[in-house]
C-alpha cells in the first residue's frame, strides 16, 4: 500500500515571521533524520502551502500508532536538543494528530498534498465507508494524482504531554479525520478540490461542519532506507 505503514503521524503548523529557513534547514537535517531513527519510524515529509491554509505540512508515516507512544520516541521528545527547543518556540497555530490509516491507495509520493480536515458527525460508518470502499481508490487512479488515503485521529495518543510539546506555549489541536489525496498534477488536485470533495458533498455524507482544505507542495521526503544508504 503507498502509506508505509499502519499509522501517521500529521502536523499542521505555521512559524514566526522570518523563521522559515532556520525551521526548514532544521526540519531537514536534524528533526527528520533524528525521528527515522526511532524504531517503527518508516518515512517523512514536508510540505509548504500553495495558497491559503497553514503554513505547513509534516507526515510521518509509522508502523502503528503505538510506535507515536513508544519509550524511545517519548524520550526524543522529553529530551529536545538545543536546536529543536529554539524552533520548536516559533511554532504557530498548531495541530498535532496521532492517527491510524484506514484506508490508502496508489503508489508513490506525489509532488503535491491536497489535506482535507473532516469533522464526521453522527454517520461515521456510511462515510467511512464510502471513503475507503468507493472514493479513494476513485481518486488513486485518475490521471495527475497518484494516491489517497483516510486518516483517523486517536485523541488519547495525541494528548500524551511531552516536554517538547511544552515548548510550544500553546494546546495543540487535533483532527478527527482527514483525507489526504496527492498527485504530481496541481489542476487536478484543485478540480479534486473543488468539484469532488465540495462542502455540499461532505454534508451529504453526513458531516457536521465544514471540512477545512489546503494544497501543499513537497519540500523534502526522507526515508529509513536513504539514512541507510548514507
Amino acid at each position: 500500500m503507498p502509506l508505509l505503514g499502519e499509522g501517521a503521524l500529521i502536523f499542521w503548523h505555521d512559524i514566526a515571521e522570518g523563521a522559515e529557513s532556520d525551521y526548514e534547514a532544521w526540519h531537514s537535517h536534524e528533526h527528520m533524520r533524528e525521528r527515522l531513527g526511532v524504531p517503527g519510524f518508516l518515512r517523512g515529509r514536508r510540505y509548504d502551502v500553495v495558497g491559503d491554509g497553514p503554513r505547513y505540512v509534516i507526515l510521518y508515516e509509522v508502523e502503528t500508532v503505538g510506535v507515536l507512544t513508544s519509550a524511545p520516541y517519548l524520550a526524543r521528545l522529553n529530551d529536545p536538543t538545543p536546536w529543536t527547543q529554539r524552533v520548536t518556540a516559533d511554532f504557530r497555530r498548531t495541530n498535532r494528530t496521532i492517527a491510524g490509516v484506514r484506508g490508502t491507495a496508489g503508489a508513490g509520493v506525489g509532488g503535491y498534498l491536497l489535506t482535507v480536515r473532516v469533522p464526521p458527525g453522527d454517520r461515521e460508518d456510511e462515510m467511512e465507508r464510502w471513503l475507503v470502499d468507493e472514493l479513494i481508490p476513485e481518486l488513486a487512479g485518475l490521471p495527475g494524482l497518484s494516491g489517497a488515503h483516510l486518516l483517523m485521529g486517536d485523541e488519547a495518543a495525541s494528548q500524551t504531554e511531552s516536554r517538547e510539546k511544552r515548548l510550544r506555549g500553546e494546546a495543540d489541536e487535533i483532527a478527527a479525520w482527514a483525507l489526504l489525496v496527492e498527485g504530481y498534477d496541481e489542476a487536478v488536485l484543485r478540480r479534486v478540490a473543488g468539484e469532488r470533495l465540495s462542502a455540499n458533498l461532505w454534508r451529504s455524507k453526513g458531516a457536521q461542519g465544514e471540512p477545512l482544505a489546503g494544497l501543499y507542495r513537497l519540500h523534502h521526503c526522507l526515508s529509513v532506507q536513504d539514512l541507510d544508504a548514507v
